[in-house]
């Protein structure tokens, strides 16, 4: 008899098993997103001592992130997100001491650039909820530029002023060289809530690019000038596929 309800038991926690996986609905959605995107480059000269003079106080850039989202979600609380993205980043600096550089007094001097990327993140989506969903996503992104915008400033000066050692400051060209690929790690924090037959999500995103935009050998001016970005987005999904497990 012992032997019985054992065997009783163990069948019937397989069924119970076997039926709350069977409720279980993987799901596929397609979507837009977009938001604002806060970027700066953190830059480091290879003679850091005696040229961190060149370098203004960083500040983040605001832009535009705008692009399209697809999601499967193949268990649960786990899924896969894939976006394209335009990204508008760059960075502004603005020298707020008295600073003379070449003989010129540079105080006050603010610079903007803008570098435009198309961004690919690969992403595993971890969530808790059922309706009601908070989100952590988290994985690596590659990242393609597209254009950039020339230099503005405040101030009219010859590019002579930021010459260090006889190399120009790419920083200051009309039409530097950029690296055409950065790649990096995008972490986010969001949440996510039905509304009709949508599914309406907020994510706040840091991003981190591991590639330098700039070349930066022992020769060159440069020996760190990476991507850094925060960003704010809303997205609006639209259940495409739903089947059991």
């Amino acid at each position: 008899m012992r032997k019985l309800l054992l065997a009783i038991s163990s069948l019937l926690l397989c069924f119970s098993a076997n039926a709350q996986r069977s409720k279980f609905q993987q799901e596929v959605t397609v979507g837009i997103n977009g938001g604002v995107n806060f970027a700066e480059v953190s830059f480091l000269h290879n003679d850091k001592n005696n040229n961190s003079r060149y370098l203004g106080s960083l500040s983040m850039k605001s832009g535009v992130r705008a692009g399209i989202t697809g999601r499967y979600i193949a268990q649960k609380h786990f899924g896969v997100q894939l976006e394209a993205n335009y990204v508008q980043a760059g960075w502004q600096e603005k020298f707020k001491d008295e600073t003379v550089l070449n003989g010129t007094d540079v105080n006050g001097l603010k610079l903007e650039r803008e570098i435009d990327y198309i961004e690919v993140p690969l992403l595993a989506h971890i969530y808790f909820g059922n309706k009601f969903r908070y989100y952590f996503n988290l994985g690596p992104k590659l990242s393609f530029l597209t254009s950039f915008k020339e230099l503005e400033s405040n101030k009219s000066f010859d590019k002579e002023v930021f010459n260090v050692n006889g190399m120009d400051d790419p920083r200051i060209e009309e039409d530097p060289y950029y690296r055409k690929v950065d790649y990096g790690v995008a972490i986010g924090l969001g949440f996510e809530y039905p509304v009709w037959k949508t599914k309406l999500t907020v994510e706040g995103r840091y991003g981190f690019g591991f590639e330098d935009i700039f070349p930066n050998s022992k020769s060159d001016l440069y020996q760190r000038s990476n991507n850094q970005m925060a960003s704010v987005t809303m997205s609006v999904l639209i259940p495409v596929l739903n089947f059991n497990r």
